[in-house]
């Protein structure tokens, strides 16, 4: 198999190893399998910090030079003040040699890495802070952003949002996939907005492979959640399978550069706070040290860096000028924390005009929206002055999601690990609302400058 650059430059790769020895340092890294049990990441010959760079965890990238042609042909480079989640870093000596590479794993609000995670040749897999590496790798950084896959590989993708390219750690919002699709009673198959509870609906997914060589023996796992704006792995329910549509759903093979749908499977929600979350997982199998895995799963629970899960976590209400309307999620950590973290909740009120009549330009009437947590903070948003309505969440394409209009923050919420906190939402349309207009109500989730989880809720106007 030739793997190149996206200019056709080949890349030397190889495997030098496949054992795995336990490593001490408690910067290492695991890998939480389906079942929730962990493995850790630790030294192998497996994977290098370039093989985990830009073919993660597949293969050992012989030398600098091919790294070089890589973000020479692949990446962009990315100048500080602009830094952010899944950015590449390369680090180089005083005689100008590309020694080492990682990802970006946590950014600041100025734009700064402040935490890495890359592996170290033969050692294990670390998150780290930025000149927390061996000094042979000497202290000259830079950063760059992947633009462009690789050539002669696999890669399976379920878009995160509207604008994901495919690349690593999708930016927010990452709880809005377009492929994760509903049918619901009676069926015929187009995909409808929102389930419904107590029957069966078919859900399926769309899934793309960005490579040029087929995906073989893939499967899809679906999964439902109950609303909230931060899942952790436990938080995940697998759909019970029906007699003719198992899941896992497969095998089936996704052609080179191509996209297919998924089979479905029969998911019948019960009653729930809110619109539940749907989640899958398209994979070839779920071992991060197999030799023969084409596109191994990286960060098999975690949705914005793993460009093969998806997550929807958009609800949609038909609503009619002057009415009411409220609902209820849940906030938690993502992640398994043993201590609790400080974070804030941001509501972005967004609008997506109806079209002007007559020449005569659309009025814009923002939504009243109320929000509050469990234990008293509550906020209202507030119109945002024209001249200071930001991009949505400074997406590349943020007119998919509406202009933002209002915008507020529940700040100094404590989000204790395995602990969900309920988040009422309250929404009231003004009797001048025009019709044909639609609202998105997002709520996002931050723990410092990482966006942790987010709900969007779409508002039409009927």
């Amino acid at each position: 198999m030739t793997i190149t650059t996206a200019t056709g430059v080949p890349v030397s790769y190889g495997i030098y190893g496949t054992t795995v020895t336990n490593d001490s340092d408690p910067r290492t890294c695991s890998y939480t399998h389906f079942d929730l049990s962990s493995e850790q990441l630790g030294r192998t010959r497996r994977y290098n910090c370039w093989g985990f760079t830009f073919l993660p965890r597949r293969y050992w990238i012989d030398s600098d030079t091919d790294v070089d042609n890589i973000i020479r042909d692949n990446c962009v480079p990315v100048v500080p003040g602009d830094v952010r989640p899944g950015d590449v870093i390369r680090y180089r000596d005083d005689s100008n040699i590309t020694t080492h590479t990682g990802r970006v794993w946590e950014a600041d609000g100025a734009g700064n890495a402040t935490l890495i995670r890359s592996k170290w040749g033969g050692w294990a897999e670390y998150l780290h802070l930025p000149p927390d590496v061996p000094s042979i790798y000497g202290t000259h950084r830079a950063f760059f952003r992947q633009v462009l896959p690789l050539r002669g590989i696999a890669d399976l993708w379920i878009k995160d949002s509207p604008a994901d390219n495919g690349e690593q750690c999708s930016q927010a919002p990452w709880w809005t996939s377009p492929d994760i699709l509903v049918d619901v009673p009676p069926y015929d198959g187009a995909p409808d907005m929102n389930p419904v509870f107590g029957q069966a609906n078919r859900v399926w997914t769309r899934i793309s492979n960005r490579g040029d060589a087929a995906a073989t023996n893939v499967y899809v796992r679906y999964y439902w959640a109950d609303p909230s704006a931060g899942l952790s792995a436990g938080n995940w329910n697998l759909i019970p399978g029906t007699p003719g549509h198992p899941n896992p759903a497969g095998p089936f093979t996704v052609s080179a550069n191509g996209t297919m749908e998924a089979p479905y499977v029969e998911w019948t929600p019960t009653a729930s706070p809110a619109h539940q979350c749907l989640l899958a997982v398209a994979y070839i199998n779920d071992n991060p040290q197999d030799s023969s895995n084409l596109d191994p799963l990286v960060y098999p629970f975690d949705v914005p860096w793993e460009n093969s899960v998806g997550q929807r976590n958009v609800h949609v209400i038909s609503a009619k000028a002057g009415s009411k309307h409220k609902f209820t999620i849940f906030t938690s950590l993502p992640w398994l924390q043993k201590a609790a973290k400080l974070g804030e909740i941001q509501v972005v009120l967004a609008h997506a005009p109806r079209a002007a009549v007559q020449g005569q330009p659309a009025k814009q009437v923002a939504l009243n929206v109320g929000v509050s947590i469990e234990g008293g903070k509550a906020i209202a948003v507030k119109a945002l002055p024209a001249a200071k309505r930001p991009g949505m969440l400074d997406l590349p394409d943020h007119r998919l999601l509406g202009t933002p209009i209002a915008m507020g923050s529940l700040p100094k919420v404590e989000f204790a690990p395995r602990k969900r906190q309920r988040l009422n939402v309250d929404i009231a349309v003004p009797k001048t609302a025009r019709a044909g207009s639609t609202y998105y109500v997002h709520l996002v989730q931050r723990v410092g400058q990482v966006v942790t989880g987010g709900y969007t809720v779409a508002v039409m106007i009927d």
